[in-house]
């Protein structure tokens, strides 16, 4: 998979643009509505993507001399321009400035994809790297989804030594930092997204959590309130620029479906959705299964994890697959002893209760993850884009909550 960064200053060409690439391929898209000159100011960020594509209707709309300073910065960047104007003065103009496709407006979509390919292929010749992007969500409250999602990820990050990134997404309350370290979080993401202007890697690095050699935690925003100042394209920006510092990003989204939820949702490989083995949990992840299939993403990418399995919930366990359609991908036995040791210390059950058998259970959850994420032949492909799909739908919700027996829709 290779990252790539669209720009433009027309908002309805640049989805458009979206969506060319979306049937393109398996493609990772950060879009900036703007020019290629406001890219300059945004450092050493732009080390995060493989390809640009600038749209322009003339070269001097493209900024030659920041592409050309662009390229000098970022010299594995593949630059690709699309434009009416296909002059052969215009071709020979962008390719001094540094562009190595210009491709004519309207686009054609295999002219598109050759160049994609292009672009790939030089991609895997410098250096081949994929980071896949794992969320978790639940369809009611007090199922354990931050706990897993923030326990899941420390276990990657320290047994099995991977780079991982926590993204706390959880528009609620968004305490998963809180669940597996007592570092003060230096910044949060409504912050950090208010500051975009300030985003290069110190400032990065400066605004999340270092909770392990290996495990650093984007914090959430805190409450709803300040959740709600967090602008999509802020984040699109962040996530881009962050991806590919990692070997793993997980993400806990809690239980709301917006648009910031479903932009992680688009970018991720796969959707945990956490649950309880009791009727009123199974038949809300129904719902939640019929709202995530109808934006388009499929039961090739979801997960099931049964979460604080007991004797108890036999019944509800037997009629899970039939009520989902679908097997638990893993079950995690109830422990409510190490469970609330490790709340309560805010430290991860892998170092409170190491034996536990939720630790035990854990660090197989996590195994597999990370065994089974690292074979690129099992990542599913991705459909379009959330802002494809509200096109399309103009009746999705624009703002929906899971709670008990009730799903709010907020316009």
């Amino acid at each position: 998979m290779i990252d790539i960064l669209t720009i433009s200053r027309d908002a309805e060409r640049l989805g458009q643009l979206v969506r060319l690439i979306a049937a393109c391929g398996n493609y990772r898209t950060t879009r900036v509505e703007g020019s290629p000159a406001q890219l300059l100011e945004r450092g050493d960020t732009l080390g995060a993507f493989d390809v640009l594509i600038v749209d322009a209707p003339a070269l001097a709309d493209a900024d030659p001399d920041a592409i050309a300073e662009l390229c000098l910065r970022h010299k594995r960047l593949t630059c690709i321009m699309l434009t009416s104007d296909t002059s052969s003065d215009t071709l020979i103009s962008a390719m001094r400035s540094g562009f190595r496709d210009v491709l004519n407006w309207p686009l054609e979509p295999a002219a598109l994809r050759d160049a994609l390919h292009r672009a790939a292929g030089q991609r895997a010749s410098d250096f081949a790297h994929t980071t896949p992007i794992l969320s978790f969500m639940s369809s009611r409250g007090g199922v354990g989804t931050s706990f897993i999602a923030a326990n899941v990820a420390y276990a990657i990050a320290t047994v099995d030594r991977k780079r991982v990134l926590l993204v706390d997404l959880n528009q609620q309350f968004a305490d998963a930092a809180f669940l597996v370290t007592s570092a003060t979080a230096p910044s949060t993401i409504q912050q950090m997204s208010a500051q975009i202007e300030r985003m290069d890697v110190a400032f990065f690095d400066a605004s999340v959590v270092h909770a392990a050699a290996n495990f650093d935690i984007l914090a959430g925003a805190g409450d709803p309130v300040k959740a709600s100042e967090i602008r999509a394209d802020r984040l699109e920006w962040i996530l881009g620029v962050a991806t590919p510092r990692y070997d793993f990003v997980v993400v806990d989204l809690g239980q709301t479906v917006n648009q910031l939820s479903m932009l992680a949702l688009d970018r991720s490989d796969y959707i945990h959705v956490v649950l309880h083995a009791s009727m009123p949990h199974l038949q809300a992840g129904r719902r939640l299964q019929e709202i995530l299939g109808s934006l388009g993403y499929g039961p090739e990418r979801m997960r099931l994890i049964l979460n604080r399995d007991s004797r108890e919930g036999a019944q509800a366990r037997a009629a899970l697959e039939k009520v989902l359609g679908m097997s638990p991908y893993h079950v995690i036995p109830d422990d409510p002893r190490a469970a609330a040791d490790s709340v309560n210390q805010g430290l991860p059950v892998l170092e409170t209760a190491p034996r536990s058998t939720l630790a035990r259970s854990v660090r197989s959850l996590a195994a597999q993850i990370a065994s089974r994420s690292a074979d690129a032949s099992v990542t599913p492909e991705k459909g379009e884009s959330f802002i494809t799909r509200l096109m399309g739908r103009r009746s999705a919700p624009a703002h929906t909550t899971f709670s008990g027996e009730q799903r709010h829709v907020a316009s």
